[in-house]
């Protein structure tokens, strides 16, 4: 669905609000240190997600006998 002019005027003051937020931060370095340390499990919070992620898509946890016609998931045959 294409964005209405408000949409991207909304969009484009959010984004300009941010940057600006993000300014502020990195030029006090108390604030900015106390992102980065909150940063880091956040950061490895979202890796693991990922990765749970990638071994969906990849099929990790489809069930080897899903394949088969008549056996697939909540399927028990009754």
């Amino acid at each position: 669905m294409a964005m209405t002019a408000d949409d991207k005027k909304w969009e484009a003051e959010n984004d300009a609000r941010t940057v600006a937020e993000a300014a502020v931060i990195t030029a006090d370095p108390e604030r900015l240190a106390a992102a980065k340390k909150v940063g880091k499990p956040m950061a490895k919070d979202k890796e693991e997600e990922a990765a749970a992620l990638k071994d969906l898509v990849d099929g990790v946890y489809d069930h080897k006998d899903s394949k088969e016609k008549g056996k697939g998931e909540g399927d028990d045959g009754k």
